[in-house]
Protein backbone atom coordinates (compact mmCIF):
# COMPACT_ATOMS: atom_id res chain seq x y z
CA UNK A 1 0.00 0.00 0.00
CA UNK A 2 2.67 2.32 1.20
CA UNK A 3 4.85 1.55 -2.04
CA UNK A 4 2.00 2.11 -4.04
CA UNK A 5 1.65 5.81 -2.37
CA UNK A 6 5.34 7.18 -3.48
CA UNK A 7 4.49 5.74 -6.87
CA UNK A 8 1.38 8.20 -7.35
CA UNK A 9 3.70 10.69 -5.75
CA UNK A 10 6.39 10.79 -8.03
CA UNK A 11 4.01 10.28 -11.05
CA UNK A 12 2.06 13.76 -10.29
CA UNK A 13 5.47 15.91 -10.12
CA UNK A 14 6.74 15.02 -13.81
CA UNK A 15 3.65 16.58 -15.37
CA UNK A 16 4.28 19.71 -13.10
CA UNK A 17 7.96 19.79 -14.11
CA UNK A 18 7.03 19.62 -17.70
CA UNK A 19 4.43 22.04 -17.71
CA UNK A 20 6.85 24.87 -16.44
CA UNK A 21 9.86 24.07 -18.98
CA UNK A 22 6.79 24.45 -21.47
CA UNK A 23 5.86 27.81 -19.99
CA UNK A 24 9.86 28.75 -19.97
CA UNK A 25 10.62 28.18 -23.57
CA UNK A 26 7.22 30.04 -24.13
CA UNK A 27 8.25 32.99 -21.82
CA UNK A 28 12.04 33.06 -24.22
CA UNK A 29 10.37 32.82 -27.73
CA UNK A 30 8.20 35.78 -26.61
CA UNK A 31 11.04 37.74 -25.62
CA UNK A 32 12.90 37.00 -28.98
CA UNK A 33 10.11 37.95 -30.76
CA UNK A 34 9.79 40.71 -28.88
CA UNK A 35 13.59 42.11 -29.54
CA UNK A 36 13.50 40.78 -32.91
CA UNK A 37 10.33 43.26 -33.94
CA UNK A 38 11.74 45.70 -32.34
CA UNK A 39 15.29 45.96 -33.65
CA UNK A 40 15.06 43.79 -36.46
CA UNK A 41 18.70 42.71 -36.08
CA UNK A 42 19.02 41.54 -39.83
CA UNK A 43 18.69 44.96 -40.84
CA UNK A 44 21.75 46.87 -41.08
CA UNK A 45 22.02 50.12 -38.79
CA UNK A 46 22.72 53.52 -38.15
CA UNK A 47 25.50 54.89 -36.84
CA UNK A 48 24.93 57.27 -33.92
CA UNK A 49 26.97 60.58 -34.33
CA UNK A 50 27.29 63.98 -32.65
CA UNK A 51 26.63 66.19 -35.30
CA UNK A 52 26.17 70.21 -35.49
CA UNK A 53 23.45 72.13 -37.99
CA UNK A 54 25.57 74.83 -39.55
CA UNK A 55 24.09 78.49 -38.84
CA UNK A 56 25.65 81.57 -39.78
CA UNK A 57 26.74 84.12 -36.87
CA UNK A 58 29.35 86.45 -35.32
CA UNK A 59 32.80 84.74 -34.54
CA UNK A 60 35.95 86.05 -32.63
CA UNK A 61 39.47 85.15 -33.13
CA UNK A 62 41.34 84.68 -29.96
CA UNK A 63 44.39 84.61 -29.76
CA UNK A 64 45.16 82.57 -26.04
CA UNK A 65 48.52 83.08 -24.31
CA UNK A 66 49.38 82.94 -20.64
CA UNK A 67 51.11 86.14 -19.12
CA UNK A 68 52.27 87.38 -15.87
CA UNK A 69 51.11 90.83 -13.77
CA UNK A 70 53.60 93.32 -13.91
CA UNK A 71 53.97 96.85 -12.74
CA UNK A 72 53.71 99.48 -15.98
CA UNK A 73 56.24 101.14 -13.66
CA UNK A 74 59.44 98.90 -11.67
CA UNK A 75 62.75 100.04 -11.22
CA UNK A 76 65.90 97.80 -9.81
CA UNK A 77 68.09 100.25 -7.24
CA UNK A 78 71.53 99.42 -7.88
CA UNK A 79 74.70 101.86 -5.89
CA UNK A 80 76.82 103.97 -8.00
CA UNK A 81 79.58 103.11 -5.39
CA UNK A 82 81.16 100.34 -3.46
CA UNK A 83 80.80 100.18 0.23
CA UNK A 84 79.43 98.25 3.11
CA UNK A 85 75.74 98.84 3.83
CA UNK A 86 75.23 100.39 7.42
CA UNK A 87 71.65 100.41 7.53
CA UNK A 88 68.69 99.40 5.59
CA UNK A 89 65.47 101.13 6.25
CA UNK A 90 62.93 99.01 4.25
CA UNK A 91 61.84 96.00 3.27
CA UNK A 92 59.61 93.50 1.27
CA UNK A 93 55.92 94.96 0.50
CA UNK A 94 55.96 98.12 2.21
CA UNK A 95 55.65 100.89 0.86
CA UNK A 96 58.01 103.80 -0.20
CA UNK A 97 58.06 107.36 -1.65
CA UNK A 98 60.28 108.88 -3.93
CA UNK A 99 63.06 110.42 -1.78
CA UNK A 100 63.04 108.14 1.05
CA UNK A 101 66.66 106.77 2.61
CA UNK A 102 66.52 103.39 1.53
CA UNK A 103 70.56 102.28 2.60
CA UNK A 104 72.96 104.25 4.26
CA UNK A 105 76.37 103.44 2.96
CA UNK A 106 79.92 103.82 4.73
CA UNK A 107 80.82 107.48 3.56
CA UNK A 108 83.78 107.79 6.01
CA UNK A 109 86.21 108.01 3.33
CA UNK A 110 84.17 110.17 1.25
CA UNK A 111 83.08 112.04 3.61
CA UNK A 112 86.99 113.47 4.94
CA UNK A 113 87.79 113.53 1.26
CA UNK A 114 84.96 116.06 0.78
CA UNK A 115 86.49 118.06 4.42
CA UNK A 116 89.73 117.81 2.87
CA UNK A 117 88.74 119.51 -0.19
CA UNK A 118 86.65 122.10 2.16
CA UNK A 119 89.25 122.98 4.12
CA UNK A 120 91.62 123.35 1.34
CA UNK A 121 88.99 125.82 -0.38
CA UNK A 122 88.90 128.24 2.79
CA UNK A 123 92.57 128.38 2.52
CA UNK A 124 92.30 129.22 -1.33
CA UNK A 125 89.45 131.82 -0.24
CA UNK A 126 91.98 133.75 2.58
CA UNK A 127 94.62 133.98 -0.68
CA UNK A 128 92.02 134.89 -2.82
CA UNK A 129 91.18 137.78 -0.58
CA UNK A 130 94.59 139.00 0.23
CA UNK A 131 95.06 138.85 -3.53
CA UNK A 132 91.87 140.69 -3.93
CA UNK A 133 93.79 143.58 -1.51
CA UNK A 134 96.77 143.86 -3.07
CA UNK A 135 95.33 144.63 -6.12
CA UNK A 136 92.77 147.29 -4.52
CA UNK A 137 96.35 148.98 -2.87
CA UNK A 138 98.39 149.26 -6.52
CA UNK A 139 95.05 150.74 -8.18
CA UNK A 140 94.87 153.24 -5.45
CA UNK A 141 98.29 154.03 -5.80
CA UNK A 142 97.75 154.95 -8.86
CA UNK A 143 100.94 156.64 -11.16
CA UNK A 144 102.98 155.96 -7.71
CA UNK A 145 102.64 152.06 -8.87
CA UNK A 146 104.50 150.72 -12.04
CA UNK A 147 102.86 149.38 -14.48
CA UNK A 148 104.73 145.87 -13.79
CA UNK A 149 103.64 146.05 -10.32
CA UNK A 150 99.87 146.74 -10.58
CA UNK A 151 99.72 143.96 -13.58
CA UNK A 152 101.26 141.49 -10.91
CA UNK A 153 98.96 142.24 -8.85
CA UNK A 154 95.87 141.60 -10.79
CA UNK A 155 97.29 138.30 -12.59
CA UNK A 156 97.43 137.26 -8.82
CA UNK A 157 94.24 138.28 -8.15
CA UNK A 158 92.87 136.62 -11.57
CA UNK A 159 94.97 132.96 -10.43
CA UNK A 160 93.45 133.35 -6.72
CA UNK A 161 89.83 133.73 -8.00
CA UNK A 162 90.57 131.12 -10.77
CA UNK A 163 91.74 128.31 -8.15
CA UNK A 164 89.13 129.15 -6.00
CA UNK A 165 86.77 128.27 -8.30
CA UNK A 166 88.49 125.12 -9.22
CA UNK A 167 88.62 124.38 -5.34
CA UNK A 168 84.56 124.92 -5.10
CA UNK A 169 83.92 122.69 -8.10
CA UNK A 170 86.18 119.83 -6.31
CA UNK A 171 84.29 120.25 -2.97
CA UNK A 172 80.78 120.20 -4.96
CA UNK A 173 81.84 117.33 -6.33
CA UNK A 174 83.17 115.88 -3.39
CA UNK A 175 79.72 116.09 -1.72
CA UNK A 176 77.88 114.59 -4.58
CA UNK A 177 79.98 111.48 -4.11
CA UNK A 178 79.11 111.87 -0.67
CA UNK A 179 75.44 111.94 -1.12
CA UNK A 180 76.26 108.54 -3.05
CA UNK A 181 76.73 106.83 -0.25
CA UNK A 182 72.91 107.40 0.46
CA UNK A 183 70.82 105.18 -1.63
CA UNK A 184 66.72 106.77 -2.03
CA UNK A 185 64.33 105.37 -3.52
CA UNK A 186 63.80 106.63 -6.89
CA UNK A 187 60.03 106.26 -7.19
CA UNK A 188 56.95 105.63 -5.22
CA UNK A 189 55.70 102.68 -5.00
CA UNK A 190 56.01 99.09 -3.01
CA UNK A 191 59.55 97.04 -2.44
CA UNK A 192 58.80 94.21 -4.65
CA UNK A 193 62.66 92.67 -3.75
CA UNK A 194 65.24 93.40 -1.33
CA UNK A 195 68.67 91.41 -1.56
CA UNK A 196 70.91 93.15 0.48
CA UNK A 197 71.31 93.57 4.64
CA UNK A 198 72.97 94.98 7.23
CA UNK A 199 76.75 94.92 7.03
CA UNK A 200 76.86 93.59 3.23
CA UNK A 201 79.57 94.70 0.98
CA UNK A 202 78.11 96.35 -2.07
CA UNK A 203 79.11 97.11 -4.97
CA UNK A 204 77.97 98.62 -8.73
CA UNK A 205 76.50 95.38 -10.09
CA UNK A 206 74.41 94.16 -6.79
CA UNK A 207 70.74 94.40 -7.04
CA UNK A 208 69.57 96.03 -4.61
CA UNK A 209 66.12 96.88 -4.04
CA UNK A 210 63.15 96.23 -6.56
CA UNK A 211 60.60 98.70 -5.93
CA UNK A 212 57.60 98.97 -8.27
CA UNK A 213 54.54 101.51 -9.09
CA UNK A 214 51.69 99.08 -8.51
CA UNK A 215 48.81 101.54 -9.22
CA UNK A 216 48.72 100.65 -12.65
CA UNK A 217 48.81 96.65 -13.34
CA UNK A 218 49.94 95.50 -16.98
CA UNK A 219 50.30 91.66 -18.22
CA UNK A 220 53.39 91.14 -20.09
CA UNK A 221 53.49 88.07 -22.12
CA UNK A 222 54.41 87.05 -25.57
CA UNK A 223 53.40 85.63 -29.06
CA UNK A 224 54.46 83.54 -31.33
CA UNK A 225 55.98 84.59 -33.96
CA UNK A 226 53.50 82.99 -36.13
CA UNK A 227 50.57 85.17 -35.61
CA UNK A 228 52.97 88.08 -34.16
CA UNK A 229 52.09 90.22 -37.28
CA UNK A 230 48.29 89.85 -36.46
CA UNK A 231 49.23 91.38 -32.73
CA UNK A 232 49.13 95.37 -32.29
CA UNK A 233 48.22 98.48 -29.71
CA UNK A 234 44.52 98.58 -29.36
CA UNK A 235 43.50 95.06 -29.57
CA UNK A 236 40.96 94.48 -27.39
CA UNK A 237 41.71 91.42 -24.48
CA UNK A 238 40.13 89.42 -21.97
CA UNK A 239 41.88 88.76 -18.85
CA UNK A 240 41.42 86.29 -15.98
CA UNK A 241 44.06 85.99 -13.66
CA UNK A 242 44.17 82.80 -11.60
CA UNK A 243 41.66 81.65 -9.41
CA UNK A 244 39.38 84.36 -11.00
CA UNK A 245 35.90 82.82 -11.86
CA UNK A 246 35.33 86.02 -14.55
CA UNK A 247 37.30 87.54 -17.32
CA UNK A 248 38.14 91.56 -17.34
CA UNK A 249 38.24 93.81 -19.53
CA UNK A 250 41.70 94.83 -21.33
CA UNK A 251 43.47 96.87 -23.97
CA UNK A 252 47.05 95.73 -25.90
CA UNK A 253 48.80 99.02 -24.99
CA UNK A 254 52.56 97.82 -26.47
CA UNK A 255 53.41 95.47 -29.15
CA UNK A 256 57.73 95.04 -29.20
CA UNK A 257 59.22 96.39 -32.65
CA UNK A 258 61.39 92.83 -33.11
CA UNK A 259 60.81 89.23 -32.13
CA UNK A 260 62.96 87.98 -30.10
CA UNK A 261 65.64 86.04 -32.06
CA UNK A 262 66.24 83.54 -29.33
CA UNK A 263 62.34 82.32 -27.89
CA UNK A 264 61.08 83.33 -31.31
CA UNK A 265 58.53 85.69 -29.74
CA UNK A 266 57.08 89.47 -29.46
CA UNK A 267 56.72 91.15 -26.37
CA UNK A 268 53.43 92.74 -25.54
CA UNK A 269 52.08 94.23 -22.56
CA UNK A 270 47.85 94.52 -21.81
CA UNK A 271 46.13 96.92 -19.57
CA UNK A 272 43.18 96.43 -17.45
CA UNK A 273 40.49 98.41 -18.54
CA UNK A 274 39.47 98.82 -15.23
CA UNK A 275 42.25 99.32 -11.87
CA UNK A 276 43.00 95.70 -10.30
CA UNK A 277 44.19 94.60 -7.36
CA UNK A 278 46.54 91.95 -8.17
CA UNK A 279 50.28 90.60 -6.61
CA UNK A 280 52.74 90.89 -8.72
CA UNK A 281 53.75 87.47 -10.64
CA UNK A 282 50.37 86.42 -10.59
CA UNK A 283 49.67 83.94 -14.00
CA UNK A 284 47.17 85.51 -16.55
CA UNK A 285 45.29 83.74 -19.63
CA UNK A 286 44.78 86.31 -22.19
CA UNK A 287 42.69 85.91 -24.66
CA UNK A 288 43.35 88.63 -27.47
CA UNK A 289 40.78 89.51 -29.97
CA UNK A 290 42.05 89.76 -32.98
CA UNK A 291 39.48 89.59 -35.52
CA UNK A 292 35.36 89.35 -35.32
CA UNK A 293 32.98 88.41 -38.07
CA UNK A 294 29.48 88.45 -38.72
CA UNK A 295 27.14 86.23 -40.32
CA UNK A 296 29.95 83.50 -40.97
CA UNK A 297 29.45 79.73 -41.07
CA UNK A 298 32.19 78.02 -38.65
CA UNK A 299 32.61 74.25 -37.51
CA UNK A 300 34.65 72.61 -35.16
CA UNK A 301 37.72 72.25 -35.79
CA UNK A 302 37.15 68.85 -34.80
CA UNK A 303 35.11 68.18 -37.71
CA UNK A 304 37.27 68.55 -40.10
CA UNK A 305 39.58 65.77 -41.30
CA UNK A 306 43.23 66.99 -43.07
CA UNK A 307 45.05 64.69 -45.84
CA UNK A 308 48.25 66.63 -47.14
CA UNK A 309 47.05 70.03 -48.62
CA UNK A 310 43.03 69.23 -48.56
CA UNK A 311 40.75 69.09 -46.04
CA UNK A 312 37.08 67.65 -45.55
CA UNK A 313 34.57 67.35 -43.16
CA UNK A 314 31.92 64.84 -42.98
CA UNK A 315 28.41 65.45 -43.10
CA UNK A 316 24.93 63.91 -43.57
CA UNK A 317 22.63 63.44 -46.50
CA UNK A 318 19.69 61.19 -46.65
CA UNK A 319 21.50 59.06 -43.84
CA UNK A 320 24.26 58.32 -45.56
CA UNK A 321 28.15 60.33 -44.28
CA UNK A 322 29.27 61.90 -47.28
CA UNK A 323 32.65 64.02 -48.16
CA UNK A 324 32.33 67.86 -48.30
CA UNK A 325 35.92 69.52 -49.38
CA UNK A 326 36.42 73.09 -47.65
CA UNK A 327 38.35 75.51 -47.18
CA UNK A 328 38.91 77.11 -44.15
CA UNK A 329 40.19 80.44 -42.03
CA UNK A 330 42.92 78.40 -40.06
CA UNK A 331 43.36 80.52 -36.43
CA UNK A 332 44.71 77.83 -33.05
CA UNK A 333 41.30 77.98 -31.95
CA UNK A 334 38.51 75.47 -31.21
CA UNK A 335 36.34 77.09 -33.85
CA UNK A 336 37.36 77.91 -36.94
CA UNK A 337 35.69 80.25 -39.92
CA UNK A 338 34.79 77.87 -43.11
CA UNK A 339 35.04 80.22 -46.06
CA UNK A 340 34.33 77.74 -48.85
CA UNK A 341 32.43 74.30 -48.90
CA UNK A 342 29.33 74.53 -46.98
CA UNK A 343 26.48 76.23 -46.96
CA UNK A 344 23.85 77.02 -43.62
CA UNK A 345 21.42 74.04 -42.44
CA UNK A 346 24.21 71.60 -43.53
CA UNK A 347 24.78 68.76 -40.84
CA UNK A 348 28.10 68.22 -39.87
CA UNK A 349 29.40 65.42 -38.00
CA UNK A 350 31.52 66.74 -35.49
CA UNK A 351 33.40 63.64 -34.65
CA UNK A 352 34.37 61.91 -37.86
CA UNK A 353 36.57 59.04 -35.74
CA UNK A 354 35.61 55.44 -36.98
CA UNK A 355 32.61 57.27 -39.58
CA UNK A 356 33.78 56.32 -43.61
CA UNK A 357 32.11 58.03 -46.54
CA UNK A 358 28.72 56.05 -47.53
CA UNK A 359 28.30 54.92 -43.98
CA UNK A 360 24.77 54.75 -42.90
CA UNK A 361 24.51 57.48 -39.87
CA UNK A 362 22.14 58.86 -37.83
CA UNK A 363 22.39 62.39 -35.40
CA UNK A 364 22.34 61.95 -32.01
Amino acid sequence: MADNQKSIKAGSRKPKKRIGLLLFVIVLILAGSAYAAINRPWEPKSKVVATETLVAGPIEQLLAVNGRIAAKTSVTVRSAVSAQAMSVAFDEGQAVKAGDILIELDASLAQAQAEQAKAALESQQVKQRQADAAAQRARALGENTSRSTLEDAELSLAGAVNETARLQAALEQANRQVAQYTIRAPISGIVLTRQVDEGQLVDTQTQLFVIADTSELVVETDVDEVYSSRVSAGLKALLKPVGASVAQHGTVTFAAPTVDSSTGGRAIKIAFDEPVELPVGLTVNANVIVDAFEGVLSVPRSAIVTEGADSHVLVIENGLAVSRAIAFNDWPAERVVVTEGLTAGDVVITDPAGITVGDMVAAS
